[in-house]
């Protein structure tokens, strides 16, 4: 499985989740910061991608789905559980530190 596209579609999910205008998913490469978190290797990131992933498994989903736009009850999943969204969270902080630091 793609880590980049996990990321970036956790990221993207993340983001639907603000109300504009705050961030305008438009706006926003998400793909870049997919990759910035990914390849930024921090331990941090690792996990909260291991939680995200897991989390998924765990609720039955495909796991194809993963690296596609979540909708529906994947979106719901999510959005009902702190604890994921704090992971997210983690992937988003992970991808800003690592573009300011380059």
């Amino acid at each position: 499985m793609n880590h980049t596209r996990i990321a970036a579609e956790a990221i993207r999910f993340r983001i639907s989740t603000i109300r504009r205008p705050l961030v305008n998913s438009e706006t926003v490469d998400v793909e870049a910061m997919a990759s910035a978190a990914i390849t930024s290797a921090t331990p941090e990131v690792d996990h909260a991608l291991r939680i995200v992933a897991t989390a998924w498994q765990r609720a039955g989903f495909e796991p194809e789905d993963l690296v596609q736009p979540w909708r529906g009850e994947q979106a719901d999943y999510f959005r009902n559980r702190p604890d994921l969204i704090d992971a997210i969270d983690v992937l988003v902080r992970g991808a800003t530190v690592a573009s300011a630091a380059a």
